[in-house]
């Protein structure tokens, strides 16, 4: 038996080595030596001259029983053995970038952006605006690397291109902001973790470090570094690689032009680089494998792409009727005192505002219309950073008396927060306050925005799907669609049919039929000429005999 391991082990040595004789990197497999799923293969290379050591897996993402997932560390930043722990990972590596406990790369999960690229960098004393990359997983599992820019929160503010920036090395002057009009809205979007630069596109070298502003930071193009990278092959496979090889004490690596040759000589058409140095890191269930020591070498990152199994993939959530207010927005009350945040990551087209923390007299009024007295989920957003406050009261109005939350402001960046959940009447008494009061005096309060979900709405009992078990909204097509999209259902019984479409952020966009429906198939057809590009909800809701169902779906317009 070892002997039959020993002659497996040396044939994929041999078989790798004859692609990568070019770098001299010896590579074995190991997959048989630890517990991986099928689909999954483990590698290990050396070289000694100069100093190499590196570790890869290869995911076959055709594989039904295995996914890649990205996931944003609990509580800002985590170990990636207590993450692998608590998600029962069967692998992962670091993702991308951060600094005081925030994300500063992509992190997209089906239907939300949890976290976001930087959209501006400061160098040489001035703002440049950059566009940076993400590696993508689409629904089908295929992937992508793209150049990305985020124009907003959400889903329907990501915007990829063709080209990044053209900013050159130490470039003197800042170009202009990016447009949508130059990109084109990522409207198949499903799951991503950013980093970067890209190494290779279109199965050549392609680093673009200058282009996405690696100049001025600690990530350097030209030094040995310990690294991170994802890429993968035009057949699905997917190469996770960490890179973080030693002399004597110190880390070594490779530069990212070496980086890029090896991906492409283990097959990869595209690839990206993601954290490295110090971040550098590899699990396999909860053991660390690519640092000596083990924990003791392990540093608490901001992001995770995991090999996972397939029923842990995360699904689109369920909406029912959202309501969200900006600070942009005429039903929110600005108070004198609060001014525009510079940093990134704010909800919709309006800047996060701050104040310091103080005496109560700083606020800001969201002054919801909800249709109806019910329960809501409530949710705040704001951009975190160190100096905010730990402290910031939330006052909810609400049809039982009011009640103050408190929220940590120096985590949770860029997401929805759930703040509590609570009766609304539905009428010009329901408010949520954003005040300085209670706050340090030396850190900052963010209001940014506020989102109702209502929880009636959000729940389908297992009484429900038996009691109107034939209920189904069918696929509509097309989907991506220009300018129109066919609409089929069917209902058991007759029953009140009300189908809409809404934007990602709840607005009622159309309603495309209200009223008492016979039972059978039917077909409506959405002529969507007016609206803009973007990803929106098709909500269904069906009514029989006292009880209620909903199905949802995305549609994507693309013009």
């Amino acid at each position: 038996m070892k002997k039959m391991l020993f002659l497996a082990v040396f044939s994929a040595f041999l078989l790798i080595n004859q692609t990568t004789h070019a770098q001299d990197i010896m590579w074995a497999e190991l997959t048989d030596s630890v517990q991986l799923p099928d689909g999954v293969r483990y590698f290990e290379g050396t070289r000694s001259s100069p100093a190499f050591k590196g570790w890869y897996f290869e995911v076959d993402t055709n594989n039904e029983d295995i996914a890649l997932v990205p996931y944003l560390a609990a509580g800002g930043t985590e170990a990636i053995t207590k993450f692998a722990a608590r998600k029962n990972a069967y692998a992962a590596i670091n993702g991308g970038y951060f600094g005081g406990g925030i994300s500063y790369s992509t992190l997209i999960q089906p239907g939300e952006v949890q976290a976001q690229n930087v959209t501006s960098l400061t160098r040489n004393s001035q703002s440049y605006p950059v566009i940076r990359s993400m590696f993508g997983i689409k629904e089908d599992k295929s992937m992508s690397i793209d150049w990305i820019y985020h124009f907003g929160g959400g889903i329907e503010n990501l915007y990829r291109f063709d080209e990044p920036m053209p900013y050159g090395g130490s470039t003197s002057s800042p170009l202009p902001a990016p447009v949508k009009e130059s990109g084109e809205l990522y409207s198949d979007a499903y799951m991503g973790v950013g980093g970067g630069p890209i190494l290779v596109k279109g199965d050549s070298v392609k680093v673009s470090y200058n282009e996405e502003i690696f100049w001025g930071s600690g990530v350097g193009r030209d030094n040995a570094d310990p690294r991170t990278a994802v890429g993968y092959t035009e057949d699905g496979k997917a190469i996770l690689m960490v890179v973080d090889g030693r002399q004597g004490s110190v880390s070594v690596g490779v530069s990212l032009t070496e980086l890029a040759q090896i991906m492409i000589d283990l097959g990869a058409t595209e690839a990206i680089n993601l954290d490295g140095g110090g971040s550098s890191q590899m699990v396999i269930g909860d053991k660390l494998i690519n640092r000596p020591g083990g924990s003791r070498f392990e540093r608490p990152v901001a992001t995770f792409l995991a090999i996972m199994p397939a029923d842990s993939v995360p699904t689109f959530p369920v909406v029912g009727y959202e309501q969200i207010l900006d600070t942009g927005d005429e039903s929110v009350e600005v108070s004198s005192g609060w001014s525009a945040s510079a940093n990134a990551g704010y909800y919709g087209d309006t800047p996060s505002l701050i104040t310091l923390g103080g005496d109560g007299s700083k606020t800001v009024t969201f002054k919801p219309d909800l249709p109806a007295a019910s329960t809501y989920e409530l949710y705040g957003w704001w951009v975190s950073s160190s100096n905010r406050s730990k402290k910031a009261p939330f006052i909810v109005h609400h049809q039982q008396g009011i009640d103050t939350v408190y929220a940590d402001q120096s985590t949770d960046n860029s997401k929805w927060v759930l703040l509590g959940e609570y009766e609304f009447s539905g009428t010009y008494t329901d408010q949520v306050i954003i005040s300085n009061f209670g706050a340090a005096t030396n850190s900052y309060v963010v209001a940014d925005a506020i989102r109702f979900v209502g929880v009636e709405n959000n729940t389908v009992s297992n009484e429900m799907e038996d009691h109107i078990s034939g209920f189904e909204l069918f696929p509509s097509y097309p989907n991506p669609f220009n300018p129109s999209t066919n609409i089929e259902f069917n209902i058991p019984k007759a029953g009140h049919v009300s189908v809409n479409v809404y934007s990602i952020n709840g607005q009622l966009i159309s309603t495309l039929f209200e009223g008492r429906q016979s039972a059978g198939r039917h077909q409506l057809r959405w002529n969507a000429q007016s609206a803009a590009s973007g990803v929106y909800l098709l909500k269904m809701d069906f009514t029989s005999a006292g009880t209620t169902e909903h199905q949802i779906q995305k549609l994507t317009l693309i013009k």
